[in-house]
């Protein structure tokens, strides 16, 4: 068997991709296909969807395989306060797992090395481990998220140590034989007791948790004893066909088991959906689990509903659930995987009552979620009178047949007149609205909904925040722009009349220095914008940490970012930076000079709402690592506010001290 030749999956998008999009105008000027193929179908019975789940599989095992080669190339917080943080999150009633998780006398921390979980109790104000429980994980890999109720910590985990995204996730065989575990403890006087465990065949998507219910999404690839994942020549392709049509269908279901107890199919036919695309470019032979868990009782059934498909991204509201998945069309020029030029998104909705999901309708929208996966559900806000409107930002494209606007703006709502239909109510630019998104050549850099507003981030040189008034889904506009060096991977709601942006300070980049996006980015950057008049947005405070090189782990994620509103709406904020500001070996430094590192810490901040004032406080320097030992785990960085005091997870060391 050839092997296959993989390099950088980041590369192969920047280089190869190319996207485009539909037409503009106020009655959205999309060809209407023949078909929705998009659309989940329910399966009629068992027969149906074995019959669909063979014919994905001899497509995909029952023919010579070519040898790909990849070239390389939150809304704001009510008025109650507390008096410690919590998980920052993109809804506020929808918690997201995490490694760390505390309340107002425990932290509970999930160490990034091994499958293990420490308890620290923070009586007194001092901090003392009061447990230390290993987690039996698969290849023992470590805990991927952490959830914290009243009662109980559960821990999730796979059996591999890579995010799903950072391979190639459009190869079956990268999800074959992948499973998820969830470890139930109960908490009591800073002491964790195992109460069950639940193992899910499938890689898990993502995770959130409303009340004591757990929605799970997996996604199973389906393989069989013998198969041959490429096959070579047609003797082995014949006993890929005859392993396939032997099959049953309950060789494909995903199954679950109970500490260790092997209970069957997760879900039956009678939950699942198929779609019916024309050709198979779309669709593989995955099988995608939606799944809710009661978690207050231990022999809990996952419930839900499944569909034979794929998907890349989860976003979640407090009463429904959205899945979105860019097709990706490849062409095989050369065995070379690349890109169509209009690339599309399915975007799949699921309404969410006490743990019953129900399938309410899909649509498509032109260009893709971008390449971050730890953003894209960011790029869908749900809004309106009535929370039922879904807003999807999507990017369309820097390549040579770039349209004028990068970006493109789809608001969205379940259609009465069509069953299992979302129906497009508008889009940005238009022919009224024909402002674009963002200039020729720019990217998306993050994106944010907060009530009857999105803001949008794309750069090149400059940072262009743009403002969209969604009062209207039907009627958005571009209510204000706001051009600043540099550029924003992160926007956090401090007040109805400030937004703050955490990235990278730029400075644009003279012609001919080779730079793809025409400025050389500097320290990390917090910019504190007034949005009070979105007409005319301005920046109230600016903080640049660091020189070139310099990162904070918030750029990663979310929940790196921590915040507390305090009684005299004062907000406590703290993130960690990795500075590099040390000089290098050069004589000369310029702007494109990468600095060395120089030390790790966890910068605080207090801002009042109310006038915008941002005053920076002393941060937390880690001290105890040697000098130019650069430690790559800043990603991993977290924070914790209770009452007067702060706690910073370095790696898997934690640090305190008073506010």
């Amino acid at each position: 068997m050839n092997k296959k030749i993989i390099i950088s999956i980041f590369s192969l998008i920047l280089i190869l991709s190319a996207c485009g999009g539909g037409g503009d105008g106020d009655s959205i000027k999309q060809e209407p296909t023949a078909k929705s193929y998009y659309q989940l179908r329910k399966t009629s019975n068992s027969d149906a969807l074995e019959a669909s789940i063979k014919k994905l599989m001899l497509e995909t095992y029952g023919k010579i395989t070519p040898i790909i080669m990849y070239v390389d190339a939150a809304a704001i917080k009510s008025s109650d306060t507390v008096d410690y943080s919590t998980t920052n999150t993109q809804e506020n009633a929808v918690d997201e797992a995490d490694r760390l998780k505390n309340n107002s006398s425990y932290l509970y921390v999930a160490s990034s090395r091994k499958p293990s979980i420490k308890v620290y109790s923070i009586a007194n104000g001092e901090t003392e481990v009061t447990d230390t429980v290993r987690v039996n994980t698969k290849n023992d890999a470590p805990i991927s998220g952490l959830y914290l109720t009243d009662n109980q910590l559960i821990a999730l985990s796979g059996n591999n140590n890579q995010q799903y995204f950072s391979k190639e996730w459009f190869n079956p065989e990268f999800w074959s034989d992948r499973s998820t575990r969830l470890d139930f403890f109960e908490t009591q006087n800073g002491k964790l007791a195992n109460s069950y465990n639940i193992e899910l065949d499938g890689q898990l998507i993502s995770s959130r948790r409303i009340g004591a219910t757990l929605y799970l999404v997996t996604r199973h690839t389906p393989t069989l004893n013998g198969l041959i994942l490429h096959p070579e020549n047609e003797q082995q392709v014949a006993t890929n066909r005859a392993l396939i049509e032997a099959a049953t269908l309950s060789d494909f279901l995903p199954d679950y088991a109970i500490n260790g107890i092997n209970k069957g199919d997760i879900l039956s036919a009678s939950s699942c959906f198929t779609n019916e695309y024309p050709d198979n470019s779309n669709s593989q032979a995955s099988i995608i689990n939606i799944v809710a868990i009661d978690t207050n009782n231990n022999n809990s059934k996952p419930t839900g509903t499944c569909f034979v498909g794929n998907t890349e991204a989860l976003y979640v509201s407090a009463k429904s659930l959205y899945l979105a998945t860019t097709q990706t069309h490849y062409q095989g020029g050369n065995n070379l995987a690349i890109y169509q030029s209009a690339a599309t998104t399915d975007i799949h909705k699921f309404s969410l009552k006490a743990g019953d999901i129900s399938y309410k309708g899909s649509a498509e929208v032109a260009g893709h979620l971008g390449w971050k996966q730890e953003l894209k559900s960011f790029r869908m806000g749900e809004f309106g009178k009535d929370h039922d409107v879904l807003g999807v930002i999507t990017y369309t494209g820097d390549q040579a047949n770039t349209l004028a606007s990068p970006a493109k703006l789809f608001t969205l709502k379940e259609d009465e007149s069509k069953a299992n239909s979302l129906k497009i109510l508008a889009q940005l630019p238009n022919d009224k609205h024909p402002e674009a998104l963002g200039k020729a050549g720019e990217q998306i850099y993050t994106t944010r909904f907060l009530g009857d507003k999105a803001y949008l981030v794309t750069f090149r040189t400059t940072d262009p925040l743009y403002i969209l008034d969604l009062s209207d889904p039907a009627d958005p506009f571009i209510a204000g722009e706001l051009k600043m060096n540099g550029y924003s991977d992160y926007l956090h709601p401090v007040s109805e009349n400030f937004v703050l942006g955490i990235g990278k300070d730029a400075i644009p980049a003279s012609t001919g220095t080779g730079d793809p996006r025409g400025a050389w980015y500097q320290g990390v950057k917090l910019s504190l914008i007034d949005v009070s008049d979105p007409a005319n947005p301005y920046e109230r405070n600016q903080l640049v940490i660091g020189k070139r090189g310099s990162n904070t782990a918030v750029s990663t994620t979310h929940h790196a970012f921590t915040s507390l509103l305090q009684t005299n709406r004062d907000m406590r904020v703290a993130l960690p930076i990795s500075v590099h500001a040390n000089k290098t070996s050069s004589e000369n430094e310029t702007v494109s000079t990468y600095h060395q590192w120089q030390y790790d810490a966890l910068f605080r901040y207090d801002i009042n709402t109310v006038t915008g004032e941002l005053y920076q406080l002393e941060n937390i320097k880690i001290t105890d690592e040697p000098i130019n030992n650069y430690n790559a785990e800043w990603q991993n960085d977290r924070s914790a506010i209770i009452g007067d005091k702060v706690y910073y997870l370095h790696g898997d060391t934690l640090y305190s001290r008073d506010w």
